[in-house]
């Protein structure tokens, strides 16, 4: 029974000294030995501030959590005018078209975009030519997401510049708003707007 209780306790103590909590013991050469003795330290708790370093790592730890989360709430909150501009008309996808509508749930082109960059703060004419002369030009390998992308002689079609090579737009009568390689239409101009 005695074996038994040593070897029990020496396996405490193994483990408390594997995690930190009895400093100042001396390891135990194997189980068969009986359990060192604790040390005065260990017997008048001054071992506490061996605990220390593990708090301050969790206090650490959670402080840089809790920056990793600020600045990915700053992050959020840093979206350009055009990324809120191409959010907006990405809910619109699936809307069907028609001529003069601006929404809620019908649209043609210069109202879906009209209303894009209305919900990103900037106002914009609700026709394709009118907004062709609003904000800064834009050359086609500089675009960013969220600019406006003119196509057609007489500038009479935009949509929105998604990246990759497409736009979202409120095509003609029959069709819903979607996206669209630009390429299948030919480039007029880009303006972006704010």
């Amino acid at each position: 029974m005695k074996v038994q209780s040593s070897r029990i306790a020496t396996g405490l103590v193994a483990l408390a000294m594997s995690v930190g909590l009895l400093a100042g013991t001396a390891p135990a050469a194997s189980a068969d030995d009986p359990a060192p003795a604790p040390s005065a330290a260990v017997i008048t708790g001054t071992a506490a501030p061996a605990a220390a370093p593990a708090t301050t790592t969790a206090k650490a730890s959670t402080a840089k959590a809790s920056t990793a989360k600020k600045a990915a709430a700053k992050k959020k909150k840093a979206k350009t005018r055009g990324d809120k501009a191409l959010a907006y008309a990405k809910k619109q996808l699936g809307d069907k078209y028609k001529y003069g509508a601006a929404g809620p749930n019908r649209w043609d082109c210069s109202g879906l975009t009209m209303k894009a960059w209305g919900s990103a703060g900037k106002k914009l004419p609700h026709s394709a030519k009118g907004q062709s002369t609003k904000g800064k030009k834009v050359k086609k390998s500089q675009l960013r997401k969220g600019d406006l992308v003119f196509f057609y002689s007489g500038t009479s079609h935009v949509g929105i510049y998604a990246g990759d090579g497409k736009v979202i737009h409120a095509p003609k009568p029959g069709s819903k708003v979607s996206y669209i390689k630009m390429k299948y239409m030919p480039f007029k101009t880009a303006r972006r707007p704010g």
